[in-house]
């Protein structure tokens, strides 16, 4: 049942990059900051991942696979919970909640010219974020990277 589900979602993308009519990639949906960044953004909605991402049902190596196959690599922008804020010494990480009961699910460590906004970030505001996934780690979540605040 869980490689069906995954294959729908995974077919229903395809369809909808193919003919076009993906909302997660319309233009009015996407920030100024990703557009001055000139990035392309794949999703602006964690709910294009999260019914997959957050269903207990899916195995992480499914998850995973999702992950490498149609984000990796690629930029999204997403809205989420403050977890925690972390000063790396030269720029910030924040963890990131998107699913409900988890604690965090994305990493996302935060370009330097950002450091001034993000070390204003708060545990339990709601960011929204721009920014590069580099990989998903089994039970710890995603690594988004190269990310700056949309305010």
């Amino acid at each position: 049942m869980r490689f069906i589900k995954i294959g729908i979602v995974l077919l229903l993308m395809a369809v909808l990059v193919v003919s076009g009519c993906s909302d997660s990639g319309d233009t009015e949906e996407v920030s100024e900051v990703a557009e001055d960044l000139g990035v392309d953004v794949v999703s602006t909605s964690f709910d294009d991942l999260g019914s997959i991402y957050c269903d207990s049902e899916v195995t992480q190596d499914e998850i995973a696979t999702l992950i490498d196959e149609e984000y990796k690599g690629n930029f999204v922008q997403w809205t989420g919970t403050v977890f925690a804020v972390t000063n790396n010494g030269n720029s910030y990480t924040v963890q990131v909640q998107h699913c409900p009961g988890s604690l965090s699910d994305a990493g996302v460590t935060f370009s330097q010219d950002q450091n001034e906004a993000v070390s204003q970030v708060i545990k339990g505001q709601e960011i929204t974020y721009v920014g590069r996934i580099t990989r998903y780690q089994n039970n710890v979540g995603l690594w988004i990277e190269e990310a700056s605040l949309v305010v």
